[in-house]
């Protein structure tokens, strides 16, 4: 069966990226194959410059998740290592075409580098892959404001907190994906429980409080979120939590995976004088993330 890859590091999945899965779907129906995606496992950047690599928009498992409900019928998430970065671009697509022999089509972006010190580029790529018998398709880089769309250009919004220009590039609003973890029970004290979300995606936006959704278990539920270090508590924490007051959710959510999407920052992190003070904030809070969702 005639198969299209697309392949890329796909952090964050960005409209961009989008585009390149529905073109490899759209040419691997016209040929009656299959379209599946190719991505690497840690990021390339990871191994290359750990020293200078970025905050991931998406772990691996949150990449999954969202390219779950994309129609895909596969995906591979190969090994990186120095190794696979010391091959030379024609090993590197040889090898690739002896690991997926009904390989027929190749779609990737437009700034997509392979092979030791990223000799190849699209151009090498459509010369190789021509001699192999197979297409390489490179679509045109998809705007937003002007501008190409990439991961880059995201993480900087993200940790600008220009939410409304995140959810443009993404196609969804920004989200973070985390296992509920057992806390202090510090949110319930104050008469708003909290699920503590011990996360695995690194870019964050600027702390504070945000009218937020959760999804979990395939629903969808209101809320609003606390991302900081408490400062009240009393220098509690020195690394950031994400603690999440889901509206009128009373099932026991330790353990499960949840998906948190910042919809509308609130307010920034603050210290108060009381606990009291602390507590009446929190209900504007939420009563403002109520009335954001209403």
């Amino acid at each position: 069966m005639p198969l299209c890859l697309v392949i890329g590091a796909f952090d964050g999945i960005h409209i961009g990226h989008q585009m390149l899965i529905r073109e490899s779907i759209a040419r691997a129906r016209a040929e009656h194959g299959e379209a599946w995606l190719l991505t690497f496992h840690p990021h390339p950047s990871r191994v290359l410059r750990p020293d200078q690599a970025p905050p991931l928009l998406t772990s691996t498992a949150h990449k999954l998740r969202i390219l779950e409900s994309l129609g895909l019928d596969g995906c591979i998430v190969h090994p990186f290592s120095l190794a696979l970065s010391q091959l030379a671009p024609e090993p590197f697509l040889a090898e690739l075409c002896s690991a997926l022999p009904g390989l027929h089509t190749v779609v990737v972006g437009t700034n997509w580098r392979f092979g030791h010190r990223a000799k190849g580029d699209v151009e090498l790529l459509k010369q190789l892959a021509a001699s192999h018998g197979i297409t390489a398709h490179v679509p045109p880089p998809v705007l937003s404001a002007e501008e190409p769309v990439s991961s880059t250009r995201i993480r900087h919004a993200v940790e600008s907190g220009r939410l409304d220009e995140v959810k443009a590039m993404l196609d969804r609003p920004f989200s973070m994906l985390g296992t509920v973890t057992t806390g202090k029970q510090y949110g319930r004290k104050l008469g708003f429980p909290t699920a503590n979300i011990r996360l695995q995606d690194e870019a964050r936006p600027p702390t504070g409080v945000y009218a937020v959704y959760g999804v979990f278990n395939g629903e969808r539920h209101n809320g609003a979120a606390y991302l900081g270090i408490r400062p009240t508590a009393h220098g509690e924490h020195t690394h950031h939590l994400l603690e999440v007051h889901l509206f009128d959710v009373a099932v026991d959510l330790y353990g499960k995976e949840i998906e948190v999407f910042f919809v509308e920052y609130i307010r920034g992190d603050q210290r108060f004088d009381s606990h009291d003070a602390l507590k009446a904030q929190i209900a504007r809070d939420v009563q403002q993330a109520r009335a954001l969702f209403a």
